[in-house]
């Protein structure tokens, strides 16, 4: 454990949020040595539970520009180190001494922020999706933007980042429908008083067009991600960034969403697939295109290839749709494989799918669909049901009533008759009475 010696002051703007600041300010106890609040006009109770927690708190006129609001909150406080996060988000508890030991040992480099996993989570604590931030910085970088702002160093440089998305995650919440609705007027707003100021700024066109995605505007949307795409910098394509690259992510996304030309599409997926080589999700949103069209050779090449580069380039920063996904990428494998005449790849992928979970039922259907398809096990009937039987048992201990019981329904779903009878055959008659009525006496 390293010793204690860098000290961080944990900082937020807020408005109106009585129902988080007390989770916001407890995260940070035992990590933080202050808190420092900026209210930017509340009329709840947010800036008396702030004080009763021993926060100090600073009010501050909103003026449309969420930097200028971050920036009077950092020359508030008064350490080394500074922890930037939302009221709607928090870090784990056995994050905060990750958290310690990282400032501790940059405190005398010239990393000057850390890098770190966002996991974005529903009103039911499902995580929706995962991205990056730095929150967590030395005292002297400020922020620029006055909406999606991001962090300078000094003489407006960019800052040196130490990457730790492996190690610490910040959790955000707050997705409720109200709040995303709100969130998002205030937004387009913003967003274009920006582009008033800065009409060429790729960026901002990015962002007006998944705020427009958000709202379900796919016509704006279009348009303004066409418009981020034209504007991207030459110099940009060819070295990855994850703000140029998910930029086109959602152009594919909005153009899968509104049934373009199929041209369109493939377009767009070439110039990205070209510019940045590292991104598997090109090939994870088009593999889902030709999926739901039934295109399943397609289908299952744009998976592979994803795959493929999700092995050489891993997932810092980039592919985070289909690493989080995989299940879901292998149970589509199997089912291209199937229609697509391979049998022998349908139980490869099953098999995948039920060694990480045996009880993923559509997988076991897929792989009996298989094994029932096979002329060479067709041709051997009872026996060739008994050979199926004996492949099962390398993931379902048969000696059990609920794994049989499991196997059963799946075969009787398939239809597959030979493998029924042979599952049945291993209940004894008291046992097989019962599982007659629960089964509905076979129908």
């Amino acid at each position: 454990m390293a010793k204690t010696r860098a000290r961080i002051s944990q900082c937020m703007i807020v408005k109106n949020e009585e129902e988080n600041i007390e989770r916001a300010l407890s995260w940070g106890k035992g990590l933080v040595s202050e808190q420092v609040v900026v209210d930017t006009g509340s009329t709840d109770r947010t800036v008396e539970i702030a004080r009763q927690m021993g926060a100090r708190v600073y009010e501050y006129q909103w003026t449309d520009d969420f930097s200028a609001a971050k920036n009077f909150a950092i020359s508030k406080a008064r350490y080394e180190w500074v922890a930037f996060l939302d009221a709607d988000e928090y870090l784990n508890p056995g994050d905060k001494e990750k958290v310690r030991d990282y400032v501790n040992l940059l405190q005398d480099t010239a990393a000057e922020s850390l890098l770190t996993s966002l996991v974005n989570l529903d009103n039911e604590g499902n995580v929706m999706s995962v991205g990056i931030q730095n929150r967590i910085f030395k005292r002297h970088l400020r922020y620029e933007g006055r909406i999606h702002e991001h962090l300078i160093s000094l003489g407006n440089r960019l800052h040196q980042i130490a990457d730790v998305t492996k190690d610490v995650a910040i959790y955000h919440t707050g997705y409720g429908a109200r709040e995303e609705s709100r969130k998002r007027g205030r937004n387009l707003k913003l967003i274009r008083l920006e582009l008033e100021d800065h009409p060429d700024s790729y960026e901002m066109w990015g962002y007006l067009g998944q705020e427009y995605m958000a709202g379900s505007d796919w016509d704006q949307a279009e348009a303004a991600l066409r418009k981020a795409v034209s504007l991207m910098p030459p110099e940009g394509k060819g070295v990855y960034d994850i703000t140029l690259s998910v930029t086109c992510l959602r152009l594919l996304s909005v153009l899968i969403r509104r049934n373009a030309e199929e041209a369109d599409l493939m377009e767009v997926y070439q110039h990205a697939a070209q510019w940045w080589p590292e991104e598997a999700d090109y090939d994870y949103l088009l593999s889902r295109y030709f999926f739901a069209r039934g295109d399943w050779m397609r289908a299952e090449h744009h998976l592979k290839r994803g795959l493929e580069i999700l092995e050489v380039y891993g997932t810092a920063c980039k592919s985070m749709t289909l690493a989080g996904q995989i299940q879901g990428v292998y149970e589509q494998l199997a089912v291209c494989c199937y229609h697509g005449g391979d049998l022998v790849g349908t139980v490869r992928y099953a098999t995948l799918l039920l060694r990480e979970d045996r009880y993923l039922m559509s997988a076991l259907i897929l792989m009996l669909r298989a094994f029932s398809k096979d002329n060479e096990l067709a041709a051997l009937g009872g026996e060739g049901a008994s050979r199926v039987v004996g492949v099962l048992k390398g993931f379902y201990d048969l000696g059990s009533l609920k794994d049989r019981l499991f196997v059963l329904r799946a075969a009787m779903e398939v239809g597959y008759g030979e493998l029924v009878q042979a599952v049945r055959a291993l209940f004894s008659p008291e046992e097989g009475e019962a599982v007659e009525q629960a089964l509905g006496h076979g129908h």
